[in-house]
């Protein structure tokens, strides 16, 4: 086998572990199914996907709602290759919640003040840790990206 695929089955063992315990984490901080995860989870990266590099990076350090760009339901049914009506009905779920919010007709945000909650934040904890628990296992098994 080549290099490329150096402990290939070890490295996606691991990464199945990974998003495994993200699944778990996720449903836990929810307290509903994996598709509700699912779709928070888009359309709050979404709202973020344009701030890179180390601004906001710290746990405390929640962008602004300025910051965000609100994505559509339509966006966030294609990127997961969802029907729009199961996705509409979660995010009409998250608006019930609080834990959504419409921006005029440019679509939804998850605000800050949603990600601040202490279970998001225990949630962020958590897969942080699960995060720094993958890389060590690739580094254990010595693979880096390149």
């Amino acid at each position: 086998m080549t290099d490329e695929y150096h402990d290939a089955r070890a490295a996606v063992r691991s990464a199945t572990d990974y998003i495994l315990r993200w699944v778990e984490i996720a449903n836990e901080a929810h307290g509903v199914d994996i598709i509700y995860s699912l779709v928070y989870t888009t359309l709050w990266a979404g709202n973020v996907s344009h701030l890179r590099g180390r601004v906001y990076a710290e746990i405390d350090d929640v962008p602004p709602d300025e910051e965000r760009r609100p994505i559509t339901i339509r966006q966030v049914a294609d990127s997961l290759g969802l029907p729009y009506e199961t996705v509409r009905r979660r995010v009409v779920e998250m608006l019930k919640r609080g834990v959504a919010k419409k921006v005029g007709r440019e679509g939804f945000i998850v605000p800050g003040e949603a990600l601040a909650r202490p279970e998001m934040v225990s949630s962020l904890k958590r897969s942080h840790s699960s995060l720094l628990r993958f890389l060590k296992e690739l580094k254990a098994l010595g693979i880096e990206a390149t």
